[in-house]
């Protein structure tokens, strides 16, 4: 199963640290899309399209898990030919990203190269606006359907009460910071669960909180050892 780390470098650098790490076999991505902007020209329609690739998500690209040594080393070396980065750690630990967890931006990635091509493929600069105009009402429109839904989903989960033994192994859920790191559940306080990381507690939403997988070989070890 393929896992992912984040690395962080400045925004002007998200495309090319990718790049530059891929070109040398140490396999990354960061979401991208191509900026279309129109300048006047002396053309039949006054105007020439200028495009170029920007980030969805710029200072984050991912990388793959097994070559965490090799970036490590990469991020400190004074001579390295990528663009300045660093590897993101929380509490000591690198936290690992599934495959699963980056389908949306992978998704949303496709869905912005498809309205490029289809404004390529436009018969006029009058059409092409068209497909971005509409591109864009869509995408707006995709995005309060699915917050609306991510609200209601997310009051359901806190009205559910804590369901843990303390001192159980857990991890927890839609927390980039802490995703793939174990920690010990300590005890619940109303909606909200206090779960202990090495020697530091963190008071997190109860719904977040979710059993530990067992006999998971390729998942952190607790923090608490």
């Amino acid at each position: 199963m393929n896992r992912w780390i984040i690395l962080r470098t400045s925004g002007g650098h998200t495309l090319a640290l990718s790049r530059s790490l891929n070109k040398a076999g140490l396999e990354a991505w960061t979401p991208e899309r191509t900026l279309r902007k129109y300048v006047r020209a002396n053309t039949p329609s006054g105007n020439r399209a200028i495009e170029s690739q920007i980030p969805i998500l710029p200072t984050f690209v991912f990388a793959q898990e097994r070559f965490l040594e090799d970036l490590i080393n990469a991020a400190k070396s004074e001579r390295s030919p990528h663009p300045a980065f660093s590897v993101f750690i929380v509490d000591g630990r690198v936290p690992q990203i599934h495959e699963a967890e980056i389908t949306g931006l992978r998704a949303e990635e496709a869905e912005a190269a498809a309205t490029i091509k289809a404004m390529h493929d436009a018969e006029s600069h009058a059409a092409a606006e068209k497909i971005r105009i509409a591109a864009i009402k869509s995408s707006a429109a995709r995005r309060r359907a699915e917050q609306e839904h991510e609200r209601d989903r997310r009051a359901s989960l806190r009205r559910a009460p804590i369901v843990l033994k303390d001192g159980a192994e857990v991890e927890v859920s839609d927390m980039p910071a802490l995703v793939g790191i174990r920690g010990v559940f300590e005890r619940a306080n109303g909606p909200y669960a206090h779960v202990r990381f090495g020697n530091r507690s963190w008071k997190i939403e109860g719904w977040r909180v979710l059993p530990a997988p067992l006999n998971d070989n390729t998942a952190l070890r607790s923090t608490a050892a």
